[in-house]
């Protein structure tokens, strides 16, 4: 698709081509579609009350189909026109309950509402179908990371602990808690839905209980609000608590973070010369011999820019002055740039996995090289001998690790001594095939996204 060239923000502009399934859910015209779907579907509700037009036949998902082409350039005249947003949606649903000869219907629409009851409800329907979108691209980026580490769950390598050898581990363990951890994150993500509330202008059903005192109206909204697929709060304001949206927020932090630990780790060893990518396309402008890891870099890049926004946004939307004021508004139309970047950070990752090549000799090489690695082994089999000094022993003569190992009797001694560095890598294969089947097993249908 073409992307606008004067776009301010990437995610419009320089991104959007790779947005499109996130945008239809997320755009502006997809809060007008879900504001005017809210009232529909509380107007169908009112008629099941008794209260507009009892014996009715009205369905909000049939009259919805009856947006013509145009309608979304109706409704923005309607707002510029009115100078408000809810209040357009709430007069084109009239026009469009008019144009599907359901007229004697329109004086009950929005009738007792609040405009955060219709916004914050369409808002949240709005999450929940962009987070399914998010989830399925975590999904796909914990998959590959388990099939990789499924397939190197015997490929040794160098431990680094501070940057320097440590003892021996697999790569593919080492991805396996990678893949786990965007897993955590995205099931943690799909634990959590935001509130949504439907009780009028403070939060006390003032109008509503006025209108038809015989309803229930705590059970009413408590029924309507969850199958919208939003929690329903027992208490709120004019706008429902934000702390729902907040928990889902913090779970994108955490696969946010585990991207860029995971981008930081696997451009360590690129830099070592582990790994390489084999990407298409002019890596240096200068030198032609260059393939930088640069989705690696994109990726870290999109995801911190994701964390910094939903920083703000996860604990700035929580507080309101009195019954309602506007600030949350302003700092939560931003929600949706920060689901593109994270979004993107996955996609960058995924893209980078597909290209990449592991270099398992010099893996192998790397941790031959380095005998050292095994004085954790015997210091540790000279202790569980009763030797309270061998760490100490151990420390002070690594020269001289395989005269030590002699010390050690028994079928632990003739292991130890038996034992090669390359071998010395624990449960690792055991724990990357493990947790990459449980991956596997546990993704399946997590958080799934909406069709609209």
């Amino acid at each position: 698709m073409k992307c606008d060239p004067d776009a301010i923000s990437t995610v419009d502009g320089r991104y959007c081509a790779e947005l499109q399934e996130l945008r239809k859910r997320v755009s502006e015209r997809a809060l007008f579609y879900n504001r005017i779907y809210v009232e529909l579907k509380y107007l169908e509700m009112i008629i099941k009350l008794g209260i507009a037009k009892p014996g009715v036949k009205f369905s909000a998902d049939e009259a919805i189909k009856g947006l013509g082409d145009n309608w979304y350039e109706r409704v923005k005249s309607l707002e510029e026109e009115l100078g408000h947003d809810v209040k357009a949606a709430e007069v084109y649903t009239r026009e469009l309950l008019d144009g599907l000869g359901l007229s004697a219907l329109a004086p009950y629409v929005h009738l007792g509402l609040t405009s955060d009851d219709v916004n914050g409800l369409a808002m949240g329907i709005m999450y929940v179908n962009a987070r399914g979108v998010i989830v399925k691209r975590y999904s796909e980026l914990a998959l590959l990371l388990a099939d990789i580490a499924e397939s190197h769950a015997k490929t040794v390598m160098l431990g680094r602990t501070h940057g320097l050898p440590a003892v021996p581990t697999t790569f593919g363990k080492e991805l396996a808690y990678f893949s786990w951890k965007i897993y955590e994150a995205a099931f943690g993500a799909c634990s959590y839905a935001p509130y949504g509330k439907l009780s009028g202008a403070v939060g006390a059903y003032n109008a509503m209980s006025l209108i038809a005192p015989h309803v229930n109206w705590e059970d009413a909204a408590r029924t309507f609000v969850k199958s919208l697929g939003l929690r329903f709060p027992e208490a709120s304001k004019q706008i429902a608590p934000y702390e729902g949206l907040s928990d889902s927020l913090h779970y994108i932090i955490r696969a946010n973070m585990a991207m860029i630990e995971l981008a930081r780790d696997l451009w360590m060893y690129s830099m070592l010369g582990l790994l390489r990518f084999e990407r298409k396309g002019v890596g240096s402008s200068t030198m032609p011999h260059k393939v930088n890891p640069v989705d690696l870099e994109d990726a870290e890049g999109q995801a911190r820019v994701s964390t910094q926004l939903l920083y703000v946004l996860s604990y700035e939307i929580i507080p309101t002055r009195l019954q309602r004021d506007l600030s949350d508004s302003t700092v939560r139309r931003n929600l949706w740039q920060a689901l593109a970047h994270s979004y993107l950070a996955a996609g960058r990752l995924i893209r980078a996995l597909k290209q990449l090549k592991v270099n398992e000799d010099m893996m192998l090489k790397e941790v031959m090289e380095h005998s050292e690695v095994l004085s954790e082994a015997v210091q540790v089999s000279l202790r569980a001998q009763g030797d309270r000094l061998g760490y100490e022993e151990v420390r002070e003569n690594l020269a001289d690790i395989n005269g030590l190992a002699l010390r050690v009797t028994g079928e632990l001694g003739d292991r130890l001594r038996a034992l090669r560095p390359e071998a010395y890598v624990g449960l690792a294969p055991e724990i990357a095939t493990r947790v990459s089947k449980l991956v596997k097993a546990s993704l399946s249908g997590l958080c799934k996204a909406s069709n609209g």
